[in-house]
Order: structure tokens, then sequence, then C-alpha cells
């Protein structure tokens, strides 16, 4: 059977010139975009007709060009041959179906773009239905009923010159891959992907005070004092404000949906993923609500915890101030002056809540497996003993290579 006889049949190039190329009273064409071979028949056939039998309706948005709906050159010819004819290209963002109406038969298809396949080449292998009349909806949403454009819906924005010349400018910034099916390569999709997932600052239970050997009268010459030094926590590892549920959280999470491949890292299962990230999103806000509630209760865990340590450290600067304070005190410091110094000294060696909480972060970053890795053959041994339920760790299939036609020094 002739593609040409067909309801079900395929829309290409030449199938669509063909069905414009018979159009004797009336034409519409709806579609992204069309390839500069289209638009020059259509362009033919827009003067053949005449400006007001012919209505050409597409989406001017650079990125339909970018996905292949069509070539900016068939727009310039379209939008060229508008001007000459004293009418203009109508416009309608977000397009992805095309239509044509030619007299009374109408064609709707599905376009093709280009960066992801060829398109159909003939009837076998359909992507568009023919009617031999055109539906009433049809023709009054298009401008053509009864009503003529008081009914219209779509196309109702006209494409200027100026609207075409930012397309190209836009295109020229950032233009279109040229794409040849014929060539293929192939690509690969693994069924994890690689995720560091740290958590820092929020063990406060673990954060401590140096404290110099100097400040508790054990040294005195610089050798032994470099060589001594003791830590002081600032809140006692037990105390509920320590972090430890947020860590016990992230440890559940771990030992839950990730799985370790000694000497790579942690991965995760693509298809528990959003799961995964999910419950990523609970434990942050969990961290945002452990910052809020516990910043007024740290400062004043963090108050009395100081005072306990410059009740313990003040006996020995008493009896043997440290050198480098002699500027502060003079030759007879008092008391008052070295327990002013000593508190000094701890809260700026100890920082502030503000800080402590500005510290409480949650970093998650995803990182796919790359192809090399997963023809490696140790990394697939140890993927596949660390994750014994996945039946394949990856797929593989052929996808379109977009054309190099950089000029370099060995292809000029």
């Amino acid at each position: 059977m002739n593609a040409g006889h067909r309801s079900i049949t395929a829309a290409n190039d030449q199938t669509l010139c063909d069905l414009i190329e018979r159009a004797s009273n009336r034409l519409i064409v709806l579609t992204p975009a069309v390839n500069k071979a289209v638009a020059a028949v259509l362009c033919d056939k827009w003067k053949q007709l005449g400006r007001d039998r012919v209505s050409v309706i597409l989406d001017l948005d650079p990125e339909v060009f970018r996905l292949g709906y069509g070539e900016f050159d068939g727009l310039k010819l379209l939008e060229a041959t508008a001007a000459e004819l004293g009418t203009m290209i109508q416009r309608q963002p977000g397009i992805r179906i095309g239509l044509i109406v030619s007299d009374l038969k109408t064609m709707v298809y599905s376009p093709t773009p280009a960066l992801i396949e060829a398109g159909p080449a003939c009837a076998e292998t359909p992507n568009a239905v023919i009617i031999d009349n055109t539906p009433p909806e049809i023709a009054r949403e298009l401008g053509h009923g009864d009503d003529g454009i008081k009914s219209q819906v779509v196309g109702l924005d006209k494409a200027t010159a100026a609207d075409v010349q930012k397309v190209e400018i836009e295109l020229k910034q950032n233009p279109p891959q040229k794409f040849d099916i014929a060539r293929t390569v192939r690509v690969f999709n693994a069924n994890f992907e690689f995720v560091e997932f740290e958590m820092t600052g929020t063990h406060i239970g673990r954060k401590t005070i140096p404290i110099p050997a100097e400040l508790m009268g054990l040294a005195k010459d610089d050798q032994t004092k470099r060589r001594l030094k003791a830590n002081f926590r600032i809140v006692d590892e037990r105390d509920a404000l320590s972090g430890n549920r947020l860590h016990r959280a992230k440890a559940w999470l771990v030992k839950t949906y990730l799985a370790t491949l000694p000497g790579y890292g942690n991965v995760v299962l693509r298809s528990v993923k959003p799961e995964f990230e999910e419950k990523v999103e609970q434990l942050r806000r969990c961290i945002e609500l452990f910052k809020r509630s516990v910043m007024k209760k740290l400062a004043q865990a963090m108050d009395r915890n100081r005072e306990t340590l410059v009740g313990a450290l003040l006996p020995s600067i008493l009896s043997s101030p440290p050198a480098r304070w002699r500027k502060h005190y003079g030759a007879n410091p008092d008391r008052e002056t070295l327990q002013r110094l000593l508190e000094n000294e701890i809260i700026q060696t100890s920082g502030t809540p503000e800080r402590l909480v500005g510290e409480m972060k949650l970093k998650v970053v995803f990182k796919g497996v790359t192809y090399e890795s997963l023809s490696d053959k140790k990394f697939m041994e140890i993927a596949r003993k660390a994750l014994p339920g996945l039946p394949e760790l990856h797929t593989e299939y052929d996808a379109a290579k977009a054309k190099d036609n950089q000029k370099t020094l060995f292809n000029e």
C-alpha cells in the first residue's frame, strides 16, 4: 500500500512536502519548527496561494532548534517570505505537536527531535494520522472557522523580525549540535551511583579547648611546653547538646541505604536514591531544628564549663603566671587581673555558640560511575560482592553521536 493512501503513516520531510504541495485553496502549518527543505516548499506555496490563504504557526524558542525539531535557516526563509507578502509568522510557545491542513486533508503528527532520533523513513514506522477532512473544532481554534480569528486560541502572537534575530543571536552563543544517526556510540546506564555523605560540626560533645602546658603550671622550658598538652571538653559528651542523636540518625541512613565498596567509597542504588534523598532532607531539617534549639542551652553550658576550667587552672596561674602575659599585669599582678586574663584566653580558644552552631553542615554529593570503572574486573568483582541483590550492575545501548565538525591541524 502506498504511504500516501494510508491514514496511519509516517511524517517526514518528504511526506510533509508532498502534503504541502497538494494544497490548492488553504494551507495551515502548526509545528515547533521545520527543516530548510520543508520551508522552501512552504514558501513557494505561500507565494502561490497568497498571504491570506496560508497560516504558519511556529515556536520561536531557540531550544526547539537545539533539540533538532527544525533548522534556523528554515525559520529565516519563512520570515523573509512573510515579510515579502506583507504578513507575519504566527507564534505559539511550547508547541510539541505537528498539524498540517492542506485544503480538506488534515495530518496530525509527532515532530521528530533530530537530537534523539532520525525519524520515520516509511509508513511501517508511523508517527502521523491523516484524515480526509478538518474537524470543525480544530478549524475554529486555528482561526479558520465561521467566526474567523474571534475563536482562535493558538498562534495569537506575531513573530517579528526582531524576534527571529533574537533567536539567531542565542543560537550563535549556544549553537545546536549536529547529529548523525548513522554514527552511533555505545553508552551505558549504571544502576548505582557513588555518594559522599558527610555531617560535620554536630559532634559538639567531642569539641575541646586546648590547654597550653604553661597554664597548668606543668612546664617551665619551651621544649617541654611543646610536648605537653591537654584538652577540655566544651560540653559533656553525654549531654543532650552533644549531637549524638543526629549521628545515630546518619549512621542508620548509611546502614539502611548505602553499600560500601572497599577502596572506592559508598554507593547507593538508583532505585532507592529518591527515598534516600527524602530521608536526607529529613535529617537536614533535624539539624536546623537542633541548631535553633541548642543555641541558648549551649551558651549556658559553655559558660558553666569555662567557669569550672578557670577555677581548676587559676591556682597554677597565681603561683606561676605565663611570661607572655607580663605586658598586661606588670611587676605585681593581682588575682583579679590574672583571672580576667585566663578567662579571656579560654573564651578566645573555645569560641562562641554562634560559631559552633554555624559549623553544623550536611553534605551529600552524588557521582556517576565511569565506564572505565565498569570495565575494571577488580571493581566489578567488589561491586557484585557489595551489591548481591542487583541482577545487573549496568545496561548498555547505542545512541547517536554528535558530529565533530571542529577543524584541527589534522583534519583541515
